[in-house]
């Protein structure tokens, strides 16, 4: 005798990483880790785990019989998200805290696995362990609505959704002009702004300083804190004004700052980050 069985898979959990500082939104600077109860727990229900560079997403048989008394009542899971980017710190907007644990947990009624729009720093502590590591704790199956049903009924679920949304860390930007273009010769003309944009965005000159280099460069601050992004989201031109009738612009897109030189000053209680433009 032949026995057929179609297996169908279907998706009924899943955790997704954002953060505003990546162009796509999509954050690829974790991998997800599953305690050992989890793991073992999931196994016993034949749960399938696939990992996508931002996501993880739990999969089980559709066809499979889930209607019976052993399969009901709560499940707690406990996902570990472990950060592999070691800039990571420098463009988000948690604690400048090398070594932190940031929890999550589920909230009534919001896909979000935190109170606010982005992760807030309330919920991030200082830990022993290494690094920055994510805690994801949740409860499933209350209502048994997972398991404890025959699969015509959960073939009726809707997936259960979660996101963690990172926001990007607002710094001062600092850009130094240099180089042997005859334009470094007025650099009291030279301005970088933000062209033909409301509450467009302006820089001060700070005037010649020394670079590390030991060569001369003209400095420009932003006058307030500017988000980091991984691409340029504003214009921003350096040009050569010598009156109000009169603009040379030089260069169209200046480059977003490199979040590697991000650095906290504790004088100014600031964080700056920088650029050199060669020119």
């Amino acid at each position: 005798m032949q026995i057929n069985y179609t297996v169908q898979y279907q998706e009924f959990l899943s955790i997704s990483i954002f953060h505003g500082y990546y162009s796509h939104n999509k954050c690829g600077d974790f991998s997800f880790e599953i305690n050992r109860e989890t793991s073992q727990l999931l196994g016993e229900y034949g749960v399938i785990i696939k990992q996508e560079p931002n996501k993880i997403i739990l999969i089980i048989d559709a066809n499979r019989d889930f209607n019976h008394f052993c399969y009901r009542g709560s499940l707690n899971l406990t996902f570990y998200l472990k950060n592999k980017n070691p800039q990571f710190l420098n463009f988000t907007d948690l604690p400048f805290i090398s070594n932190q644990q940031i929890e999550f947990e589920h909230i009534p009624g919001r896909e979000l696995l935190h109170t606010t729009e982005a992760v807030p720093i309330e919920i991030c502590h200082e830990s022993d362990d290494a690094g920055i590591i994510g805690k994801v704790s949740l409860s499933i199956n209350k209502e048994n609505e997972l398991f404890g049903l025959d699969p015509a009924q959960r073939n009726h679920l809707i997936p259960i959704r979660h996101t963690i949304q990172f926001k990007e860390r607002n710094v001062y930007w600092k850009y130094f002009i240099y180089g042997p273009s005859k334009y470094m010769e007025e650099a009291d003309y030279l301005c970088i702004y933000e062209k033909n944009q409301n509450d467009s965005i302006s820089f001060n000159s700070q005037g010649m300083v020394k670079l590390p280099n030991g060569k001369d460069g003209l400095l420009f601050i932003s006058e307030n804190s500017l988000p980091l992004k991984e691409r340029p989201t504003k214009i921003l031109g350096l040009y050569l004004n010598k009156s109000k009738n009169t603009e040379s612009q030089l260069i169209k897109s200046l480059p977003c700052p490199d979040p590697k030189s991000v650095h906290y000053d504790k004088k100014e209680n600031k964080f700056f980050v920088q650029e050199f433009i060669f020119i």
